[in-house]
């Protein structure tokens, strides 16, 4: 018997000050299910809409001026589709999903808790930090216990997946700390970290990976002038972990790709919501150096947290068994399953 064909909506925006996570982990899911469905990309007009447009799938973009709910009614009226996959952090109604539902239209809610919630087939939450407290406001204790979540739901890239395998966890000698902080670093982190890591005088090097689509790239080169020689600042490259004794990366996707990659990382949260899920994730499983919110973070604590994974090797060794199996890797084929109203086990 053959598979149906679903035509799936994908409804997710990237830009500087929201980052590429979003994106990134819709274009995952999606790739999974190309083969047997029709995809469309639903996102605002924005430069980074170039990611969407390399694998090759269809657009609709938001109008200048539209609404939310004007734009995913006049989705439904283009597209038909069968499903819509919802991936971004709006309050959406009831009402604003009423008419994909009066169409039979499947509905799912991606990491975004709202009034909506009540409205979808299936609600996930692709991380192993969820507070369920916060779904009770929307949500029955049998709901919530419904919703998807864990490390088994962690989407992952192909390109990191690739990548586990050629990853040596032996410290190099001199020692290597990667600092990334995201595509696009809204808050501007990196320009606090480097003039912190320049005065602190380490032996280690240090490689400063920027993203394709960092905001601050003017502000950045003033910073850059006169580096020490063990600095370098290089355009982001998954290659780059390679070198990685440790990394020093912002909350989010990342954070997950370096536990899936064993490595140590010191994590700092661009957004106290972010330093929340940060708090959960260390408490939960152990698997990363927890800093907290930025605004919040000193030069000492971050100095502390280095040597404390650079020299204290049982410490350090700690944290790659702890990221030993977190993540699997399925993350994205399970989600592809839920979309679809596929129960497979994998």
């Amino acid at each position: 018997m053959e598979k149906k064909i679903f035509k799936i909506i994908f409804r997710c925006d990237a830009s500087p000050d929201i980052g590429l996570g979003h994106l990134i982990r819709c274009l995952s899911v999606a790739k999974e299910l190309q083969k047997q469905n029709q995809i469309i990309f639903a996102t605002t007009k924005d430069d980074m809409i170039s990611y969407i447009k390399e694998v090759g799938f269809k657009i609709i973009f938001k109008e200048k001026g539209e609404t939310e709910e004007k734009y995913l009614k006049r989705l439904n009226h283009i597209v038909h589709p069968d499903i819509v996959v919802i991936d971004k952090k709006y309050p959406y109604s009831i009402e604003s999903l009423s008419d994909f539902k009066q169409n039979n239209i499947r509905v799912i809610i991606i990491d975004n808790v709202c009034e909506g919630l009540l409205e979808c087939d299936e609600i996930i939450f692709p991380n192993a930090h969820l507070d369920k407290n916060v779904l009770k406001k929307y949500l029955s204790a049998e709901r919530i216990n419904q919703v998807k979540t864990g490390p088994e739901y962690v989407i992952l890239r192909d390109e990191i997946l690739a990548l586990k395998e050629k990853i040596n966890n032996n410290l190099h000698n001199p020692q290597n700390i990667v600092v990334t902080t995201g595509g696009t670093d809204p808050e501007g982190v990196l320009l606090k970290l480097i003039p912190w890591l320049k005065e602190m005088k380490l032996k280690a090097n240090i490689l400063i990976l920027i993203g394709q689509a960092f905001k601050y790239k003017n502000e950045l080169e003033k910073i850059i002038i006169n580096l020490p020689d063990n600095f370098q600042v290089l355009p982001y490259s998954l290659e780059e972990f390679l070198k990685a004794d440790i990394v020093i990366c912002t909350f989010g996707v990342s954070i997950y790709e370096m536990i899936y990659l064993q490595i140590p990382t010191i994590c700092i949260s661009h957004s106290r919501e972010n330093a929340k899920g940060a708090k959960i994730l260390k408490e939960r499983y152990g698997t990363i150096e927890n800093l907290g919110f930025v605004k919040n973070l000193t030069p000492q604590n971050l100095h502390i947290s280095i040597k404390k994974l650079l020299e204290n090797g049982t410490y350090y060794q700690k944290i790659i068994q702890k990221c030993n199996d977190l993540l699997d890797g399925k993350g994205a084929k399970r989600i592809s399953n839920v979309i679809i109203g596929e129960n497979v086990k994998l």
